[in-house]
């Protein structure tokens, strides 16, 4: 009969030589380990060998089919994790990323980077042309849309791609037709949206002229103070505060939780306009001699409260958080709608995602609805897999 194969243990000698050689190679290493850790790489450009310093860059993305570039070549590494790109072994300086991706909109951001620190970013890429959901109020026995029209044959979203089956017709009998629940739900909230704007507005009218009279009071007597409580929107501890024709992002939570893009690092407030914009760099100077907004100074930060949102010297006609994110803002501006960050590092960017200038637009938590044409649909911010 074969025999099992008998193993034999390591005599206490040998483990402890093994142990010892290990325990060895262990502590030569390990200065390398934290030399490399905390950004130092042996470089062989120069005459000789010579450590320099690095950084990195942290991108996180929306959609996960995009390429990352950053100063024009493409990112190779795999994602740290599926939404997130670690890019390492950076030189200290100015870097550009670019995230892009088949018929989505192109994210660019130039930033700094400095040695033995990841500098954050959040990527966001719309659809280059108009995604929807048609929301009839009556479906047929197949589920499919029904839309009346004078001419059937028209196309109700010619600057659209349309998510699921629609139809027209141009009798208005329903006999046949079934109701459709979700068509009530978004008309009632375009309803609720147009009684309390109307209410707002002329709340509005009314404390402006309040304001005006009590600053008039106050210029003349010369011995008193007015707080102006302004309009806002809020998420989390996230506002969007509406002074007149500016909106601006305000922070109201704990310093130590404060989004990384309101913080910069330089010491200087020319540094600061080289490595993040002259924008920046004034809104930083402002709250550092401003007697009402504090600037939080931590080491070699200059961290912001507000960051003004770019609306592209149009006016604002409406505007609300973007779905899920305390990040992006939904603007509806004169020539159409738009989703810009707040972060202003740079720049902000800016994508249209709808274009028009008579619809009506309604957010909710979760989506985008809009109102053309006496007409509702659901806009999609991502491209449907295939």
């Amino acid at each position: 009969m074969p025999t099992e194969p008998q193993i034999k243990l390591m005599s206490y000698q040998k483990r402890t030589i093994l142990f010892k050689i290990l325990f060895g190679i262990f502590i030569f290493a390990l200065p390398f380990f934290i030399f490399y850790t905390t950004g130092y790489r042996l470089s062989f450009e120069e005459e000789g060998a010579t450590f320099v310093t690095t950084g990195g860059i942290y991108v996180t993305t929306d959609v996960l089919e995009v390429e990352v570039y950053l100063n024009e070549e493409r990112v190779e590494r795999p994602r740290l994790f599926r939404s997130a790109y670690y890019i390492q072994n950076i030189e200290e300086g100015q870097h550009r990323v670019v995230v892009q991706g088949a018929g989505l909109q192109t994210w660019v951001k130039e930033l700094p980077v400095d040695a033995h620190i990841v500098t954050e970013v959040a990527a966001f890429n719309m659809p280059e042309s108009p995604i929807i959901r048609p929301i009839a109020e009556y479906v047929n026995d197949v589920g499919e849309q029904v839309f009346y029209s004078v001419d059937p044959e028209a196309d109700l979203f010619p600057q659209a791609t349309t998510t699921v089956p629609y139809v027209t017709t141009s009798t208005r009998s329903t006999a046949i037709l079934s109701k459709n629940s979700e068509f009530a739900y978004v008309k009632d909230l375009f309803a609720s949206s147009t009684e309390a704007t109307t209410n707002a507005s002329l709340i509005n009218r009314i404390d402006r002229e309040l304001q005006r009279f009590e600053i008039a009071t106050t210029t003349i007597a010369g011995n008193a103070s007015t707080t102006v409580i302004y309009p806002y929107i809020e998420r989390g501890d996230m506002h969007i505060v509406d002074r007149g024709t500016d909106l601006y992002a305000v922070w109201t939570g704990q310093e130590n939780n404060i989004p990384h893009y309101f913080c910069v690092t330089a010491q200087a407030s020319s540094s600061v306009v080289v490595r993040y914009g002259e924008h920046v760099a004034r809104q930083v100077e402002a709250q550092r001699l401003s007697l009402t907004d504090t600037l939080l100074i931590d080491g070699g930060r200059f961290c912001r409260n507000e960051i003004k949102l770019d609306r592209k010297r149009q006016d604002v006609l409406y505007y609300a958080f973007f779905p899920n994110s305390s990040d992006l803002v939904v603007l509806q501006l004169e020539d159409g709608l738009y989703v810009t960050e707040i972060d202003d590092r740079a720049w902000q960017n800016t994508q249209q995602i709808y274009s028009g200038t008579d619809f009506d637009v309604y957010v909710t938590d979760d989506a985008i609805y809009i109102m053309e044409d006496d007409r509702y649909f659901e806009l999609i911010t991502e491209i449907p897999e295939n």
